[in-house]
């Protein structure tokens, strides 16, 4: 009798074992959940499930003033979601770490993680590479945490991103360490790791500009931004490490097409974001370069993924230097270039109208990069070139790295009144 006993509970304890996951596959315990791979979002809203995540696909587009920018777009090339993220980073790499119900813990579930897995198109997500089965007690909320990425998940940020593909690469999606639901085919919501400015450049005629003589500078470091269009309002991206801050000094820097007659003028704008502290990853920063005088063009935080913009800070950025001189009055700037009202040689000198406001403020675009002379009157007479022109220290130089973008005259013209 003893031996019957023994053998009716070796029994039962074989079945315990080779007992069926969820989806009636044997070999696994009832309380194994077999999972399939891996789908990914970035903001879309998948299919309802208890427990799954939800978030709702961006459709807002960051707009300040009336001004849209590309960002959460079809012309931004990081907004790819649904199908076009599969098929613009269905050749990058995913690291999948899942945390046994801690999230202090920094010990992966061996069975359910792995590093650099691919896309399984008839999966219809990501699996690991080499490919194994990946189990799951299904009692457990776990922690989870991922990255997708195209090489390196710490490569660092490149500093040339104009060309789409260079911009594309160095948005490293991300999902902190949370809370996840396990099932069969399990649905993760990433973010940007990184950070991304998003600013264009109004009331410039886009003709004047070589487009090829944007930089962004970051300390010592310089960067080419991502063009949006090649036609319209120009717009550029630029994705920056999400752990640097503008502390160092950001400039925003191009130059305008010279010609012949005229010399081409660069124009040089530091810009303050996030008050100088770290400028968070999944944040973008959009602002706008412009033209117009006296007006402030703010720079505005949206959320990366949502379009949705968050708390941030207002600064005003313009592209063209702004002068500073008496009320309500106008003067005639003269530049190095000898520029002529004819475009020939031999013709009438030409001259530039400064208009300062109410707030003795002028804000144009330079006709050349050095001022020599600055008249009282729009027809200067053939003794005003030598009483109104500016002794060498006194020459106005714009542009350059060391330029400023705000220039005080009150003093150089109180002497010229004074003449």
């Amino acid at each position: 009798m003893r031996h019957i006993i023994y053998y009716a509970s070796a029994l039962v304890l074989v079945l315990g074992l080779a007992g069926c996951d969820k989806s009636d596959n044997p070999g696994f315990g009832d309380d194994m959940q077999q999972v399939d791979g891996i789908v990914l979002g970035l903001g879309e809203l998948t299919e309802t499930s208890a427990g799954r995540e939800l978030s709702a696909q961006a459709m807002t587009r960051a707009t300040v003033g009336g001004v849209s920018y590309a960002v959460n777009t079809i012309e931004d090339p990081t907004f790819t979601h649904g199908t076009n993220l599969t098929t613009a980073r269905g050749s990058w790499k995913l690291d999948l770490h899942l945390f046994n119900n801690d999230i202090a813990s920094s010990v992966k579930y061996a069975d359910g993680s792995f590093d650099g897995g691919e896309y399984d198109g008839g999966v219809g997500g990501w699996i690991p590479n080499p490919y194994r089965q990946l189990l799951f007690p299904n009692y457990f909320h776990p922690d989870a945490e991922a990255w997708l990425y195209p090489v390196s998940k710490e490569a660092s940020v490149v500093m040339d991103q104009s060309a789409k593909a260079d911009f594309l690469a160095q948005d490293l999606l991300y999902r902190p360490k949370s809370k996840l639901t396990i099932e069969k085919k399990i649905t993760v919501q990433l973010q940007h790791q990184r950070a991304m400015i998003n600013f264009r450049f109004e009331d410039i005629v886009r003709s004047d500009i070589d487009e090829g003589s944007v930089r962004v500078r970051l300390g010592s470091d310089v960067y080419t931004p991502y063009n949006v269009r090649t036609a319209g309002v120009l717009e550029c991206m630029l994705i920056l490490p999400e752990t640097v801050s503008t502390s160092a000094g950001m400039t925003v820097e191009y130059s305008t097409k010279g010609n012949p007659l005229q010399q081409p003028i660069q124009y040089v704008q530091k810009v303050t974001l996030n008050n100088d502290a770290a400028l968070g990853r999944n944040n973008c920063y959009c602002f706008t370069l412009s033209g117009k005088e006296m007006k402030i063009s703010p720079v505005i935080i949206v959320n990366w993924v949502t379009g949705e913009p968050v708390s941030g800070e207002y600064v005003a950025v313009t592209a063209y230097p702004t002068f500073k001189g008496p009320k309500n009055t106008d003067y005639y700037f003269y530049y190095d270039n000898k520029l002529t009202a004819d475009g020939t040689l031999a013709g009438t000198p030409k001259l530039q109208k400064i208009n300062f406001n109410n707030d003795g403020e002028c804000t144009i675009k330079p006709d050349g990069r050095l001022i020599t002379h600055i008249f009282k009157t729009a027809t200067p007479s053939e003794a005003d070139w030598s009483t109104y022109e500016l002794a060498p220290a006194d020459r106005i130089t714009l542009g350059g790295y060391t330029a400023k973008m705000y220039i005080d005259l009150t003093t150089i013209i109180a002497d010229i009144d004074a003449r």
